[in-house]
Order: C-alpha cells, then sequence, then structure tokens
C-alpha cells in the first residue's frame, strides 16, 4: 500500500481560515477591552492578536504584586 501523507504543508482550507479569523478578531477585542476601549486603534489591536496568533506568545497580562 502506497503511503499518501503529504510532504509538504498543506494550505488552510476557506473553513479553518475562517476559524483563525474568529480567533484573532476575539483576541483583538479582548484587547481592546483591556486597554479600555480606545477609539481609533483597532488596527493595532487587530495587528497585535494575529502577531500572537502566529507566534503563539500571548502578551502577559502585567502582575500585580501581593501584599499580606
Amino acid at each position: 500500500m502506497k503511503n499518501h501523507h503529504h510532504q509538504n504543508p498543506v494550505p488552510p482550507s476557506a473553513n479553518s481560515r475562517g476559524v483563525i479569523h474568529d480567533i484573532i478578531a476575539l483576541r483583538a477585542y479582548d484587547l481592546w477591552e483591556r486597554a479600555g476601549q480606545p477609539e481609533n486603534q483597532a488596527e493595532a489591536h487587530w495587528l497585535e492578536a494575529e502577531q500572537e496568533q502566529v507566534t503563539g506568545h500571548r502578551k502577559t497580562d502585567p502582575i500585580l504584586p501581593v501584599s499580606f
């Protein structure tokens, strides 16, 4: 039986591109909300969310000091 594994990456389907778009859109909205919902920052938040998706690294929230 012949092995049918792909030797090269398989391009994403239209459906998976839609899912990725939705993930980026949700993250961009979250970033916008966390930034205080500033006006005229949609592109910056989209690009940040897109970069996180590409690299797999999310910007971490600041660590607040803990007092006991």
